[in-house]
């Protein structure tokens, strides 16, 4: 039997109940799997967002580098105006302060 993300026994006489844990994952149906894509970058805001796991210091700022190059009126607000070590905060927090410097989009993490 299963209910949610755990799957149950019905023990009969005798024998023992056990709840095992699904490792597939959520079973709950996803409707929208991503945000809404971009059609362009070009005049938009982009706002870095870091962890702090892997050199954010170093590779934030070639990213940076390059799309300007590449894309004209685009704006970047730098990881270090954001916040940091997004695992300590609220997702839908995160989500204000963002929409709150007028990002249109941001760049989750880099490198793993």
């Amino acid at each position: 039997m299963t209910q949610g993300n755990v799957i149950k026994s019905s023990p009969t006489s005798g024998q023992v109940a056990i709840e095992v844990y699904n490792p597939t994952g959520a079973v709950q149906k996803v409707t929208n799997l991503h945000a809404e894509r971009l059609t362009d970058l070009a005049g938009k805001t982009i706002g870095e967002l870091s962890n702090g796991w892997w050199e954010a210091n170093r590779t934030f700022p070639l990213i940076r580098s390059l799309l300007q190059k590449q894309v004209p009126g685009l704006k970047i607000i730098p990881y270090t105006e954001l916040p940091f070590g997004t695992r300590l905060m609220d997702v839908a927090e995160i989500g204000d302060i963002v929409r709150g410097k007028g990002c249109d989009a941001v760049i989750v993490g880099n490198s793993a």
